[in-house]
């Protein structure tokens, strides 16, 4: 059984070591490494070369001319990836530190449950918590709403219907029937979109015992403070409109769902939270919701990192 790993990284050097490290520590043998580095300019590629990463042959370094996004990032890395002779690709951004025996529990898994094509694991912050949005069940195939797992539900492996894909082990033969990710969503709600279409053909198993350490601060909408502008929100609501008009198994009930639901985003920006920032939102939702609909995908100039 052959595992190939693809991790997306932007201007994180230290993590990506660590990360990287964490792959070469596992307790079953990774036969590829392929790291795509979203054009850092922090130099990150003489710093891992000084750290003698490098020169183990299982590790690809792909430098890209310009930053495409985590959703260029994945696909592309998934494409690198697929020219070897692999049966599984797990993929994870620079942030993600597997625990030594992550890939043992997911090999285990593999060997009871033939007719499964992609596995994930647990998810847990710094401190020790699991970060349930990375593991989903969709509760109305219509409009697409889903509910988080609950923790205790992590006490054993179970089934979910939408993940990111922090730790998501992948087929290979899979991978040649869906595809890969949508590139052009450039940032978020590309994993998910996939998870879609991976449902289509295969259940997704949790192997809860299976940890990776996500690295990432947690940021929480304070009402209680002022609202403070982010260039991705743009990607975030244009990406889940497409996504839920794809997938949706009602196209009726999802286009008066998504017309309620942006009507209700409007009538949020009355909150003194919004003050200063409501013309900008006005031109975020409406933007994102009319590019969704006419298939206008890729980089919006007004919204860039």
């Amino acid at each position: 059984m052959k595992f190939g790993n693809v991790i997306v990284t932007f201007n994180r050097k230290e993590l990506l070591l660590e990360a990287i490290n964490s792959l070469l520590r596992q307790s079953v043998y990774i036969d590829k490494i392929v790291i795509v580095d979203n054009h850092s300019t922090d130099g990150t590629y003489d710093f891992l070369e000084k750290s003698g990463v490098l020169v183990d042959k299982r590790i690809d370094y792909y430098y890209l001319r310009e930053n495409i996004g985590g959703s260029g990032g994945f696909e592309y890395g998934m494409r690198k990836a697929m020219q070897y002779d692999l049966d599984w690709i797990t993929l994870s951004d620079d942030d993600a530190i597997y625990e030594e025996n992550y890939f043992s529990y997911i090999e285990d898994e593999i060997t009871r449950n033939k007719d499964i094509s992609i596995f994930t694991g647990t998810v847990k912050l710094e401190d020790g918590r699991i970060q349930n949005t990375h593991r989903r069940i969709i509760s109305n195939w219509n409009t697409l709403s889903y509910r988080m797992i609950s923790e205790s539900s992590y006490n054993k492996n179970f089934y979910v219907d939408l993940f990111t894909f922090v730790g998501a082990t992948i087929s290979t033969k899979l991978i040649r029937k869906i595809g890969y990710p949508e590139k052009d969503f450039f940032i978020w709600w590309d994993d998910l979109e996939y998870s879609l279409r991976a449902r289509n053909y295969t259940k997704i198993l949790n192997v809860s015992k299976a940890v990776v350490l996500h690295k990432t601060k947690i940021v929480s909408m304070d009402f209680s403070k002022k609202y403070k502008a982010d260039w991705r929100e743009y990607y975030g609501w244009r990406n889940r409109i497409v996504t839920l008009r794809k997938h949706s198994k009602n196209r009726l009930v999802i286009n008066l769902f998504l017309i309620a639901w942006m009507v209700k985003r409007y009538a949020r920006l009355v909150k003194p939270f919004y003050k200063h920032n409501r013309l900008h939102l006005v031109k975020l939702y409406t933007r994102a919701f009319y590019d969704a609909y006419t298939k206008h995908l890729g980089i919006n100039n007004h919204y860039k990192p």
